[in-house]
């Protein structure tokens, strides 16, 4: 048994008194009590963490905002305000969350829930420029539910001049708010002049110089050298027309053998300088010819090549059995003593025989010729 008191007082008062009442009726009284709901929280949520980062470029201002808000608010919708959405700012990545969602309502960055706890995410924007000229400005107002912290900026001091605030002379910088209002300005850097660069016209192939040599036994058997000087600077095609009766031997270009492309004798090859940006190659074609048995006396008809690019200047010796005088009696080149100016032409090993010189300027589709008549050298004879 239990004993309450009560005492009595006028109606307006407090009624007092005692009862008595047994323990097992007076346990479900208290358990019929109403509870006491807890206190309110001072505020329904708290920006917690906020960070800003930037980035310019030529249209725009890039920002990646991170947040961390923390609700305390339970059984309600909450909205948290974070960022005033001006009519020149635009939302490229909002994130999800759980119990929460974040977007744009009412020109404001929210934050809205009714589930309390702690909510982290990212946010990115894009702050375009009013202005279309070469200066360019931008601004980031804050919601009225976030303290205003600085802009960690990024621009290539190279392309961009911050004008608002003035630059630091480094390439990241941090950027405070003025009055809860982050204004960032800048111009693009004028792109330095660039000298015109000149393009050289095509070279036009050509052959400065070439030398050629004949050299044959008593028997007959000859053979033909020439070493052309080709002028060019990229790949390009020469064509040359074997003399009636030649065979190719081989061909070579800076001394690496050539396979050309040989038809009714005609060869075609492709022919460039050995190493880039020269514009100097050495082409050298071997034939062979069987001139026949030298007779006590006779003609010889000799012939070059005939070369698709011009020739400047054609030099050329033969080599022929030593027995024999001989007179040039026809053909484009004409002969001439030789002179030390023409001892590169020799080789460095000599050959034997008689050696005559000849030459032809600007040869020009067509085939260098030589005719040479011989007789028997009586000079040195005892009988005359």
């Amino acid at each position: 048994m239990l004993t309450a008191s009560a005492g009595t007082a006028s109606p307006s008062a407090t009624v007092s008194g005692s009862a008595t009442i047994p323990l097992q009726e007076l346990l479900p009284l208290y358990a019929q009590r109403p509870e006491q709901a807890p206190p309110a929280p001072p505020t329904d949520a708290l920006v917690v963490k906020s960070q800003l980062k930037g980035r310019l470029t030529a249209d725009a201002l890039l920002v990646d905002a991170h947040f961390e808000v923390e609700v305390l608010a339970s059984d309600r919708w909450t909205q948290v305000r974070l960022l005033r959405l001006d009519a020149d700012t635009y939302l490229t990545a909002l994130p999800s969350l759980e119990n929460a969602t974040v977007g744009a309502l009412e020109d404001q960055l929210s934050l809205v829930t009714r589930e309390p706890g702690r909510y982290s995410f990212d946010v990115s924007l894009a702050l375009r420029p009013t202005s279309s000229g070469p200066d360019r400005q931008v601004q980031l107002r804050f919601g009225p539910h976030v303290t205003p912290v600085p802009i960690r900026l990024e621009a290539d001091a190279s392309a961009f001049t911050l004008t608002e605030p003035p630059a630091s002379g480094g390439e990241d910088s941090e950027v405070y708010p003025r009055q809860g209002v982050l204004r960032i300005g800048w111009r693009t850097a004028v792109a330095p002049k660039v000298a015109r660069q000149v393009v050289r016209p095509p070279l036009e192939p050509s052959i400065p110089e070439a030398h050629a040599s004949w050299v044959s036994t008593l028997e007959g058997r000859a053979s033909v050298r020439v070493r052309y000087a080709l002028r060019l600077d990229r790949e390009q095609e020469l064509e040359l027309e074997l003399p009636e009766g030649h065979r190719l031997e081989r061909v070579l270009l800076d001394s690496v053998p050539l396979v050309p492309d040989e038809k009714d004798g005609r060869l075609k090859l492709k022919v460039a300088p050995t190493r880039f940006g020269e514009t100097e190659a050495t082409l050298e074609v071997v034939l062979a010819r069987d001139l026949g048995v030298f007779h006590l006396s006779g003609r010889l008809k000799l012939a070059l090549p005939r070369v698709s690019w011009p020739v400047a200047t054609l030099q050329a010796r033969a080599h022929f059995p030593a027995v024999f005088n001989y007179r040039r009696e026809g053909g484009s080149m004409e002969q001439y003593e030789a002179t030390e100016a023409d001892s590169g032409l020799e080789t460095q090993t000599p050959l034997p025989g008689k050696v005559l010189h000849f030459r032809q300027y600007l040869v020009a589709a067509s085939a260098p010729t030589l005719e040479l008549g011989y007789s028997v050298d009586i000079s040195q004879s005892y009988f005359r």
